[in-house]
């Protein structure tokens, strides 16, 4: 039997003492079948868009100082506290053990928890970040910022050493106002595209292809839509509005059956600049007409998962519109809430369930992790290289180390093993570790002229390979 539970957190501004809120717990994880809490973790005051959820940990950044608490999910408890160099606005985990975070000076962070390597991009952003989402496979991630751009990166190319200026792969600048919410499709349940959905101020939420940064279509609201959620299988997509609503979207017929020849069209080039003005028609609940702040769609796409400002936590019925439950009420405001995947399927191989898994550790961000001599362990990994003197048919060689070999020589495979055991002499001479600040530009600079000698390298390999081929054919 499948079983999915949703994590929640909530806000307080200004906690007061004497209220009986200050007991409930301020993040909570609850079982969507039995509508019954499962675990509490207190200590915590999380802003909206702050909390980030893996498989084994809870990742809470703090409104009120520089400071994520870090939760096992195994244990139920807090595991320990990172502090950072300044507070983030938004928080967001991948599925490749990486946690990205957002400044308020508008610039993207990225930690590695299993190596504690700790990234920061320029300035791509002129105010602080709003949101931060990633797609299915982890190899993007999108930001979103109060001056209404959207920037889409490569989260490889952020994490490659060899990289000077990380910038974004593409700046998606169609909305006027501050951008409120990201969502992206799930391409690996087949959906129709890479879809990225940004929601504005302005009222309108945009479709994206956002491999390409190819604008697909302008959806405007009656009011600001302030979260986003997407259908499992990519047919629709869900808007939490400012009024207390909550609007479904069809994406091949937004319109909802009014006479628009354009309104199905999300993927035909000449409708792209046609916006589509949406009908009014939103669910509501009796009694509930607080802003919507977090948004959530189940696994089986039949029911929606919505939180206020008010602290309502319900569950909405996809096929009627109606509200199916209302699963708990927080005496403060729902700043986060993540729908966590669902657990109780049947293993592919039966040797997979009976494998007892090992704790998973968060290794710290690491600010002066660089290359030094000194040390020949990084990351609790030790770097073993033996290297091996090979002999070609017919070739009578000498030591290798004993030659000396120019790149104006001839070309033979002497000459190449040659090169190659040098190469690779120079690079075992380098061991990583944590050295002072004052020899990073030093460090640097050998690196760079390490790559310079990999270049080198690569250029004799192919004119070796161009010569042995040439006097083959001849």
């Amino acid at each position: 039997m499948l079983n999915e539970q949703v994590a929640i957190s909530t806000f307080r501004p200004t906690p007061d003492i004497s209220s009986t809120a200050t007991a409930e717990p301020v993040i909570s994880i609850y079982n969507l079948h039995t509508f019954s809490q499962t675990a509490a973790f207190k200590r915590s005051t999380t802003a909206k868009n702050c909390l980030a959820v893996t498989d084994s940990h809870l990742f809470a950044a703090q409104s009120d100082k520089a400071v994520v608490n870090i939760y096992s999910r195994e244990k139920g408890s807090l595991e320990t506290t990172v502090p950072f160099k300044e507070k983030f606005t938004v928080l967001e985990a991948g599925s490749q053990e990486i946690i990205a975070g957002g400044t308020e000076d508008g610039r993207l962070l990225l930690w590695e928890t299993a190596t504690g390597r700790y990234i920061s991009t320029q300035q791509a952003h002129l105010q602080r970040l709003t949101s931060i989402v990633f797609d299915c496979s982890s190899n993007f991630v999108i930001t979103g910022s109060a001056d209404s751009n959207v920037c889409v990166w490569s989260i490889p190319a952020l994490l490659d050493i060899r990289t000077g200026e990380r910038s974004p792969l593409y700046t998606l600048d169609r909305h006027t106002r501050e951008i409120t919410a990201l969502a992206t499709g799930r391409v690996a349940a087949g959906g129709p595209s890479d879809i990225l959905l940004t929601a504005s101020r302005d009222q309108s939420v945009a479709a994206w292809d956002f491999h390409t940064g190819t604008h697909l279509r302008t959806y405007i609201f009656s009011s600001i839509p302030t979260c986003l959620a997407i259908d499992p299988a990519d047919r629709a997509f869900y808007a939490g509005l400012e009024d207390g609503g909550i609007q479904c979207v069809d994406f091949f017929n937004p319109a909802d059956g009014v006479d628009d020849a354009a309104s199905n069209q999300l993927f035909t080039r000449e409708f792209r600049d046609v916006p589509v003005t949406l009908p009014e028609k939103r669910w509501f609940a009796s009694g509930i007409d607080s802003v919507i702040t977090a948004l959530g769609v189940v696994f089986e796409g039949n029911y929606v998962v919505s939180g206020n400002e008010n602290g309502d936590v319900c569950v909405w019925d996809v096929a009627t519109g109606h509200m199916f439950r209302s699963l708990v009420k927080l005496k403060a405001s729902i700043a986060s809430l993540k729908i966590l995947p669902p657990i109780g399927f049947m293993p592919a191989h039966l040797e997979i369930s009976e494998q007892k898994h090992q704790p998973t550790s968060i290794s710290k961000p690491r600010y002066d992790a660089i290359v030094s001599p000194s040390v020949a362990d990084l990351y609790g990994y030790t770097v073993s290289t033996k290297f091996l003197t090979p002999s070609l048919p017919g070739v009578v060689t000498s030591p290798l180390a004993s030659m000396q070999v120019s790149l104006s020589s001839s070309f033979s495979p002497e000459n190449d093993l040659c090169t190659l055991q040098q190469q690779a002499d120079e690079m075992a001479a380098y061991r990583p570790a944590l050295v002072s600040k004052h020899k990073i530009e030093a460090l640097e600079a050998e690196l760079r002229i390490l790559y310079e000698q990999y270049d080198k390298l690569a250029t004799l390999h192919n004119m070796t390979w161009e010569g042995i081929v040439k006097e083959a054919l001849e």
